[in-house]
């Protein structure tokens, strides 16, 4: 084996510069081909790949996602030059959108790879470790119901390696002016989060009839007096499929954190967990229901008391 040598962020074998990524290894003995510097090393050695991103979106070139010498299966994946995500925040209440175009040009045919997940930091996610997706699957928008700061992070994970790229958003209270966008910083080795990390937001994970989360072209909100303490009993606020709702529940003790699930034909569901605002509501995570039908909504306390309300979806 030819001796390496770490330099900065280069390695050098054989008096060949390779690309340092987390996901990269050298072969030996290298060949031409196998010379990748890293963006924005100068002196390029003749035969170097450059893999500095385009200013115009274009696709970096097919070698700088792979191992030296190796071949297109996702064992010779590698995230060292991809690009961020970017986020432009939106109030509470409204939808914060992602532009995964710059990662999904640089992978060109690896975007169709299901390896990828993202948490949304406020307890939801798209996909997980144990539901891995293709990048060009992903949602393009979030609601975020209260204000605050999240840290989006997004995943890869082949072969019992994980990477990770994350950025804080902060999202402001509604009518105030928007945060400016941000990208998400350069992809690292990062633990594995469990499976249940996180509460899905796509529909395929409730029998395709309900995403939690993501917004279509307009947010509706309803509000109910109180919930009801029987599921017979509870109030019911209308909505139609694809329309994103949000339902406000008043009457509930303020500064407590609720447990909500949704009924969806015999199964309950679990949505992500609220918090009661000063005021004594609660306002549901973002739901979009594909499908019609009267969908009951458990809530439950930290005291173990439960209320009830439902929503009642027709066809749009």
């Amino acid at each position: 084996m030819t001796p390496i040598t770490h330099m900065s962020n280069r390695v050098v074998t054989a008096a060949t510069v390779l690309v340092a990524g987390s996901m990269i290894w050298a072969a030996s003995p290298a060949v031409a081909a196998d010379v990748v510097l890293p963006p924005g090393a100068s002196n390029m050695p003749a035969g170097a790949i450059d893999c500095t991103p385009r200013a115009d979106g274009s696709a970096i070139p097919r070698e700088c996602t792979l191992a030296p010498g190796q071949g297109s299966d996702s064992e010779s994946f590698d995230t060292s030059n991809l690009p961020g995500m970017e986020i432009t925040p939106g109030t509470a209440r409204a939808a914060t959108t992602f532009d995964l175009g710059p990662i999904i040009a640089a992978l060109g045919p690896y975007a169709s790879l299901a390896i990828f997940y993202v948490d949304f930091g406020d307890g939801t996610g798209f996909g997980s470790s144990g539901d891995l997706k293709a990048l060009g699957s992903f949602p393009s928008s979030h609601v975020y119901v209260n204000p605050g700061t999240y840290t989006v992070t997004g995943y890869a994970s082949m072969n019992g390696r994980t990477e990770s790229t994350s950025a804080t958003v902060s999202i402001v209270p509604a009518k105030e002016e928007p945060a400016a966008a941000k990208e998400t910083k350069d992809w690292q080795p990062a633990a594995t989060p469990a499976a249940t990390a996180v509460v899905p937001v796509d529909a395929a994970d409730r029998g395709g009839a309900l995403n939690v989360g993501t917004a279509v072209t307009s947010i509706t909100e309803r509000t109910v007096k109180a919930a009801a303490t029987s599921e017979s009993r509870a109030p019911q606020v209308n909505a139609t499929t694809g329309q994103t709702m949000l339902v406000n529940v008043s009457s509930m003790p303020p500064g407590s954190t609720v447990n909500a699930r949704v009924k969806i034909g015999k199964t309950w569901t679990t949505l992500p967990s609220s918090k009661v605002e000063a005021n004594g509501v609660l306002t549901l995570p973002a739901l979009t229901f594909t499908k019609a039908g009267t969908y009951p909504v458990k809530l439950t306390l930290a005291n173990g008391s439960t209320r009830y309300v439902k929503v009642k979806v027709k066809k749009g």
